[in-house]
């Protein structure tokens, strides 16, 4: 899962469960995380999608899947 969170997110929470690390440190880094935490629950809420956003949905995984098509064929030329 760690993967997923990106590099920023994964040494705050490392940060957070260091016993080594000072208090304040580690209140920071959770400060930040619980920060980023409603930052992305709000872009969720102001962007959620609704039944009647099907198409819309649609639409877009079909782009997001031609643009990754895309970006593996340059790469694969790359690679050559």
């Amino acid at each position: 899962m760690a993967d997923k969170l990106g590099v920023y997110v994964e040494k705050l929470m490392t940060t957070v469960l260091d016993k080594e690390q000072d208090d304040f440190v580690r209140q920071l880094a959770w400060d930040e995380l619980s920060r980023l935490k409603v930052d992305i629950e709000s872009f969720l809420k102001k962007n959620c999608f609704n039944e009647e956003d099907e198409d819309y949905v649609k639409t877009m995984k079909k782009l997001l899947l031609e643009k990754q098509e895309t970006q593996e064929d340059t790469k694969d030329v790359n690679n050559k």
